[in-house]
């Protein structure tokens, strides 16, 4: 037998050994009242549409990760915490410092719109043509993450194919206590962070948040690395007319180091040079909201986001020597992109009298309003190639602007508080683009005297082109189709035992149509056939006592390209984690966590056409932290116990086990 093999096999035994040994804590616990920083079910839900809901009445698949539990978990980032998601696909190629990428549901990193407070953080200008790299956002100062799954572009517009995750941050309302918080955590890899936050009210109509954060990590597979700084501000205030005004800003700075994408990595690299990128960003938004009472309200929405990023990229070789036209290898690049964009939102929400018709009682809710986005992209690069002179960097720029306006509308309609019925559309008006109408339509229904709620959707989604793969040179076509999406999903969530257990299932099937992939043996971006993606997903839940909790959860996805003799890559067919949090002396907490990946498929410029099959891994984390007093606590963790080195993209592999130590101030 194979030695990886019979190795593979252990660390999988291993992993469910102490799967099933969390399940038999379970299943001998006794009842509780504190629930262990798990999501509160009475909680709204602010992603996935315009007025917040109860998630009991939600149409689609939602996961929750509150704040509490990522400053207590073993996660430093958080690609590392979206690990632990159904339906959540993180690849990260090395250690930290390479580009790391989401896949939910199957669907590509460019198919997710990711948010803070609202607020859009994609991309059109990078790499992966609007997507967002998850490892250069600390865990900073966050009140939870909610995930929605399924087409979204009734309500975000463009680049909602595969479902939308907002970050929200802290706030503090002008009443509330001041309080404040530092964290320092140092460890393997030269791996070191310091976060401190606060918050507190400024007068009596004032709240104030404030954060700040500094990283940094070393690759021990490589030359490579990440150093990361972060600021955050947010403040709330109670304006004359009662007005609520909501502004905040975000501040971020990170270096990184890593071999570039498609090289084959520390392993296969032809090349030994490393690409180096700085990104700077700037985030700022403001929300103002006049409430009438009963009958509804008015909110004006106000963001721009601003990134810059520098990168110098030693180029890509497939066979030795370079090529001096770039023609069957990516030349030597410096680029310098920028990238702004302006977004304005004004919408009103009316919630209509209660009606009572034969008995039952009827509550409608209507939510209307239009946005205005701006959009402008700019890359400086310059080329080293050899026209037969001497090697020379031969500069070739491109922008691209782009205009959007949207109309959008949102009706939602309870019958007996048992039977909710939501349906949304929206049309987005895109210079010199076809116009785009997303509608999108659920229902959710409680059963009586249970605590078992089925929903159901349908929606679809659109993503334009982005800059990045209309214009770059090389691998860009100004020839690309809009991607559009369909998907559907039905599913059900209960709770119990006095809401200590959450469970949600749910089956979707989405299908993209143009989907634009990189086809590395040309290379060129091109329009794949239809990609169609099915699968189940399951989420668990389980507050057993007042010393033990679990959280859990498993997806099994099918992907396949329609019309197509290409594959889907980078996307596992099954993958499951487990999270068992314990207190077994008053101040001692233990979490243990597990994550076990089925293999992937992958590509890379160097290998061609060729579809190699990555093996798949398992990993377990430990943690452990003892609380002095309700100011000081201090923690170690052990993450990736097993030393568990695997490949998530070719090449690239995977640093062995981490160990950190850290301590927690509370003033």
């Amino acid at each position: 037998m194979r030695p990886d093999v019979l190795c593979s096999r252990r660390h999988r035994g291993y992993a469910f050994a102490i799967l099933a040994a969390s399940f038999l804590a379970i299943a001998t616990g006794a009842s509780a009242d504190d629930k262990l920083l798990q999501p509160d079910p009475e909680e709204m839900v602010v992603t996935g549409s315009y007025e917040a809901r109860s998630p009991a009445t939600i149409a689609q698949s939602v996961t929750r990760l509150e704040g509490d539990a990522l400053d207590h978990s073993i996660s430093l980032s958080l690609d590392d915490a979206l690990r632990f998601v159904p339906g959540l696909q993180v690849t990260r190629q090395g250690g930290r410092g390479g580009r790391t990428e989401l896949y939910l549901r199957g669907l590509d990193p460019n198919h997710v719109v990711v948010m803070i407070d609202g607020v859009r953080l994609n991309d059109p200008t990078n790499s992966r043509g609007g997507s967002f790299d998850p490892t250069t956002l600390a865990l900073l100062d966050i009140e939870r993450v909610e995930i929605i799954r399924g087409p979204l572009s009734a309500i975000y517009g463009s680049d909602a194919l595969a479902g939308a995750i907002n970050i929200i941050t802290r706030s503090s309302a002008p009443g509330d206590a001041p309080e404040a918080s530092v964290r320092i955590r140092g460890g393997r890899f030269h791996e070191g962070s310091a976060i401190a936050q606060g918050r507190g009210r400024l007068g009596e109509h004032i709240g104030l948040s404030l954060g700040a954060a500094l990283e940094t990590y070393r690759d021990p597979n490589s030359d490579g690395g990440f150093d990361g700084a972060n600021l955050k501000a947010k403040l709330t205030s109670n304006l004359p007319g009662d007005i609520d005004l909501q502004a905040f800003t975000r501040l971020h700075h990170s270096s990184s180091r890593g071999f570039p994408d498609s090289s084959g990595g520390s392993e296969l690299a032809v090349l030994p040079g490393m690409e180096d990128r700085n990104v700077r960003e700037w985030l700022i938004g403001a929300v103002a909201r006049k409430d009438f009472e009963d009958t509804g309200s008015i909110e004006l929405r106000a963001s721009r986001n601003s990134r810059r990023e520098s990168l110098d990229s030693p180029g890509v070789d497939r066979v030795p020597p370079l090529d001096p036209l770039g023609e069957g290898d990516i030349p030597v690049t410096r680029s310098g992109d920028e990238y702004e964009r302006w977004e304005l939102s004004a919408l009103g929400h009316y919630k209509a009298p209660t009606l009572n018709v034969g008995g039952t009682s009827h509550q409608t809710s209507l939510t209307v309003g239009t946005n205005v986005v701006w959009e402008d992209g700019e890359s400086d690069i310059n080329v080293l190639l050899d026209f037969g002179g001497g090697p020379s960097f031969i500069r070739q720029p491109y922008f691209d602007t782009r205009r959007t306006v949207g109309v959008f509308g949102e009706v939602e309609h309870t019958i007996a508080e048992a039977i909710t019925l939501s349906a949304s559309l929206r049309q987005d008006f895109v210079h010199q683009e076809k116009d785009r109408l997303s509608p999108a339509a659920g229902i959710s229904v409680a059963i009586p005297k249970t605590t078992l709620v089925l929903f159901g959707n349908y929606g679809e989604g659109f993503k334009l082109p982005s800059f990045y793969a209309l214009q770059r040179p090389f691998i860009g076509d100004p020839n690309l189709l809009t991607e559009t999406s369909r998907g559907w999903e039905v599913g059900l969530r209960a709770r119990a035992l006095d809401d200590r257990i959450g469970v949600q299932l749910s089956y979707f099937d989405l299908r993209v149509k143009n989907l634009i992939d990189f086809d590395s043996s040309i290379p060129l971006l091109v329009n794949r056939g239809r990609l169609v993606s099915q699968g189940v997903e399951l989420e668990l839940n389980w507050i057993v006592s007042d010393k033990l909790s679990l959280r859990s959860g498993g997806t099994w996805n099918l992907t396949d390209f329609q019309g197509s003799s290409a594959m889907p890559t980078n996307r596992p067919k099954w993958r499951g984690f487990a999270e068992l949090v314990a207190r077994p002396i008053e101040p001692l907490e233990i979490t243990l966590r597990a994550l076990a990946v089925a293999s992937i498929k992958a590509t890379s410029f160097l290998t061609g056409a060729e579809v190699r099959t990555l093996n798949g891994y398992e990993r377990l984390d430990l943690g452990a932290r003892w609380l002095f007093n309700e100011r000081l606590d201090i923690f170690v963790e052990l993450q990736n116990l097993t030393n568990t080195t695997p490949r998530e993209a070719i090449g690239f592999e995977s640093p062995g086990i981490s160990a950190r130590a850290g301590i927690t101030l509370r003033l």
